[in-house]
């Protein structure tokens, strides 16, 4: 007999409340009043025999006791979850998958190819969220997430390796045929040249990886997604960089241009995240194999592209 498990409204009150820092939003997403979820969390406080919220100003922080229960309590909650969405479905649904993507990769590099991934895996349910940084697995209601940066920009999760970062010059079809042909790289500096808000240095890093060496970043205007630098370049205002599989199908087909044809590869890369406990889950065990196969022509891409590029980089790097 279970005489020390609380009860399921409990646990979905905390789980909820502890998500959001809020009762009131808590209580929004369970339908239920701010009162109800007040009274539950006191209900689970006194059975639990310990105090699992504190007030900073307006908003809830959980103690470290309850921090730590909430790490051991949501994987049994999204399992619970998953289970049910089967049932429901008939056993047809092999459950629920929440994936934090990158917003530029998601538009130009997941969705035109997600189709795919549904007709192999009608079982699946996948849910896109964005996400720029990292985050707690344990509190965010996520499975995993593509992230970019280093091997240890991310702790206390497993990092798979899915990509070297790669960036391009891109301008448009009109830009080059007025300005060009390129026949040096230092000849872009004579244009605007348009940066990533989270990447000040790609210009430098690109140019010095030819031998340009710049004692400052060259002037232009600021954008914080790779949409809004290829928006921007397509209405000829500039030139920008931009890691090459999400623009290859562009340049292909001749929406995009290459001003200068070079490729540079910091130490980044793009890996897919995901905690320990969640590796065997079947749809993310699924997105793994599907993700792994779509990667290999999206590598082949950027691989002969390289191959046709004239000017081999001065600077090598492997990420980290």
């Amino acid at each position: 007999m279970r005489t020390h498990t609380p009860s399921l409204s409990c646990l979905l009150a905390f789980e909820a409340s502890a998500r959001h820092h809020s009762f009131t939003r808590a209580a929004d997403e369970l339908c239920v009043t701010q009162g109800a979820i007040s009274k539950l969390i006191k209900a689970l406080e006194d059975e639990l025999g310990t105090l699992l919220f504190a007030r900073e100003g307006k908003r809830l922080t959980l103690t470290p006791a309850a921090d730590a229960y909430l790490r051991r309590i949501q994987p049994l909650l999204h399992k619970l979850e998953a289970a049910s969405v089967e049932l429901k479905a008939g056993g047809r649904s092999s459950g629920r998958f929440n994936l934090a993507v990158l917003p530029s990769i998601a538009a130009r590099w997941l969705m035109p190819r997600y189709s795919d991934f549904s007709a192999r895996h009608p079982d699946v349910i996948l849910n896109l969220t964005t996400h720029l940084s990292p985050f707690n697995f344990h509190i965010e209601d996520i499975d995993a997430a593509i992230h970019f940066g280093a091997k240890s920009s991310w702790s206390g999760a497993e990092m798979e390796f899915l990509l070297q970062d790669a960036v391009v010059p891109i301008c448009s079809p009109d830009f080059l045929r007025r300005y060009g042909p390129f026949d040096e790289p230092r000849r872009l500096l004579d244009y605007t040249l348009v940066h990533l808000a989270s990447r000040m240095d790609s210009w430098n890093f690109w140019l010095g990886s030819l031998g340009v060496e710049m004692g400052h970043t060259p002037p232009g205007p600021v954008f914080e997604h790779y949409l809004m630098i290829v928006q921007v370049v397509t209405a000829s205002l500039g030139i920008g960089l931009a890691p090459y599989f999400l623009v290859a199908d562009d340049i292909e087909q001749g929406r995009l241009a290459v001003p200068y044809r070079h490729l540079a590869s910091e130490d980044l890369a793009y890996y897919l995240v995901y905690p320990g406990e969640k590796k065997d889950y079947p749809p993310l065990r699924a997105f793994r194999v599907w993700l792994a196969q779509e990667l290999v022509a999206t590598q082949g891409s950027i691989d002969g592209f390289r191959a046709s590029c004239p000017h081999p980089s001065l600077r090598t790097s492997t990420p980290s």
